[in-house]
């Protein structure tokens, strides 16, 4: 049977069963997949690959009794869920964008379509649902919508895959390095990398490795020397590889698809799973062209959002050892905290298990909201026009600050390789230009270049920031805080208002160019 099309869910959604309309109501994503499924091959089991702690862990035996499936009604006098009579709100109102309106250039800041309202007790997905404690895999409603997406945009090449709404990336990756990584395992991650998931890594009792990278991220040769020359003395061969393969944070390089195929075949051969944190995955702005000739980047558009996609690891697993990560930070709100896990069955019920003595569900509102937003409002092809859209609006903020770069930065003190996804900019600084720390560079030791090296990066920082622009110093997301001979800088076109970035630009360059005033080497 073909894939899904976007076409087939008004009659995959028609042939299901309905949803329910009960507190908490057990529910897996196997439920609304659909039929191309069913003729892969299973995943490999992974019980070789989890933690001690991890093992045996099983989660609540009292939450998952708590929702029966029954065929009549159930009167609940076992569980503390209280009822809905005593929530203080009626109803929430929510105005939502036309993505439509968006992607033709006719929404203002201020425009808006109809005011959708939930009421407590709608007669379908409502507050007296939302409001309430909820299944640790999330609400039908919404993972519905999300399984749906999954299988139209990734299509993973086994049967058993799972998914399930996270509170975000920050928490799943947390539980994923619980789940994989024993303390004192070593964990491998890009030469930089995302500084929260090098302390999560730290704060498990793992170790960061770091593998070197270059523009492409990630680089397979340097991934296979480290795992075939890996001795023993060094601690437990790694088993686990965390990486952030599109619109990298902290450097804004994206891996081609040959490159995570390459990647993918080594994961395969020394039996590696593969943590794809990919929050910036449809922040897609397309090739860098006019940036060196002054000329204005052609607008995105539908078909070139499609063209220039990466495959996700997702896409590429046959064998079931990636876990995806996904998330609404840098799609729709950050303050929403909620995301999506996607994996095979069996690690997918470890994460349940976690998620059920823990954080225990995506707060309500946040999934009513998405809900409300995604399938009610916009539906698949209203969400693929927004992120055409959202995509559009980075590809210009790119734009700008990728001239305002070539404007006032000079040359000969930095270096940037302008990104086709995310939101960063990733900034290398030529320190041997520097007159004081250039000719003392031949007489100092490696570990006495890095100790100036973090004098130098702190004193640009410190002087941007007195002058009112602030960066991020690109040793924060070194995998062992070093800057190990460089010296870099990570800048954002996503935070600051529009009309603020040339300025934020000009204002680090004057940084620069004050710290290397006494004369160029």
């Amino acid at each position: 049977m073909a894939r899904l099309h976007i076409s087939d869910i008004p009659s995959l959604r028609a042939n299901s069963a309905p949803l329910p309309l009960t507190v908490a109501p057990a529910t897996s994503s196997e439920r609304f997949k659909s039929p191309h499924t069913r003729g892969k091959p299973l995943a490999q089991q992974w019980d070789r690959h989890f933690s001690i702690e991890s093992r045996n862990f099983n989660g609540s035996a009292f939450k998952k009794g708590a929702s029966p499936v029954a065929e009549s009604k159930v009167i609940s006098l076992g569980t503390g869920r209280p009822t809905a009579d005593y929530y203080p709100w009626g109803g929430l109102s929510m105005q939502t964008v036309s993505p439509i309106q968006l992607v033709h250039k006719e929404f203002s800041k201020t425009g808006c379509d109809a005011v959708q309202t939930v009421t407590k007790h709608d007669s379908t997905y409502n507050l007296s649902l939302a409001l309430n404690y909820g299944h640790a895999a999330g609400s039908p409603h919404l993972l519905r919508f999300i399984t749906e997406h999954i299988e139209l945009v990734h299509d993973p090449p086994y049967r058993d895959w799972r998914t399930f709404l996270s509170c975000g990336s920050t928490a799943a990756f947390e539980v994923a390095f619980r789940i994989f990584c024993n303390r004192g395992d070593p964990v491998l991650v890009e030469r930089y990398t995302y500084a929260g998931a090098l302390e999560s890594i730290a704060l498990n009792g793992a170790i960061s490795y770091g593998v070197d990278m270059d523009a492409d991220g990630l680089l397979p040769d340097a991934l296979e020397e480290v795992l075939s020359s890996w001795e023993l003395s060094q601690g437990p061969k790694p088993r686990v590889l965390y990486t952030i393969p599109t619109g990298q944070n902290p450097t804004g390089f994206s891996q081609p698809e040959e490159r995570r195929k390459a990647i993918y075949n080594i994961a395969e051969k020394h039996d590696l799973i593969i943590i794809e944190d990919d929050p910036y995955y449809f922040l897609r702005m397309g090739p860098c062209e006019g940036v060196h000739n002054g000329e204005e980047t052609v607008d995105i558009s539908s078909d070139m959002f499609n063209t220039y996609a990466e495959p996700s690891y997702l896409s590429l697993d046959t064998s079931g050892r990636v876990v995806r990560l996904d998330s609404t930070s840098k799609i729709l709100a950050p303050g929403l905290r909620a995301g999506w896990v996607t994996a095979s069955e069996q690690i997918i019920e470890k994460f349940l298990a976690y998620q059920e003595v823990s954080t225990v569900a995506v707060s309500g509102p946040s999934q009513i909201m998405l809900w409300n937003l995604l399938d009610v409002t916009w539906g698949h092809d209203g969400f693929k026009s927004w992120l055409v859209h959202l995509s559009s609006e980075y590809q210009h903020r790119r734009d700008i600050l990728l001239h305002a770069c070539e404007r006032y930065v000079p040359s000969e003190l930095a270096e940037w390789v302008p990104p086709g996804y995310g939101m960063f900019l990733w900034i290398k600084v030529h320190w041997r230009r520097h007159s004081v720390l250039g000719a003392l560079a031949e007489a100092l030791t490696t570990e006495e270049i890095d100790s100036q090296l973090q004098e130098l990066e702190s004193r640009i920082a410190t002087k941007g920031l007195e002058d009112g622009v602030l960066v991020a110093k690109g040793s924060l997301f070194s995998w062992d805080k070093k800057p190990g001979g460089q010296l870099h800088f990570r800048m954002t076109f996503a935070a600051a208002d529009k009309e603020d970035l040339e300025e934020g630009v000009r204002l680090f360059a004057n940084a620069l160019k004050r710290e290397f005033a006494s004369g160029l080497s």
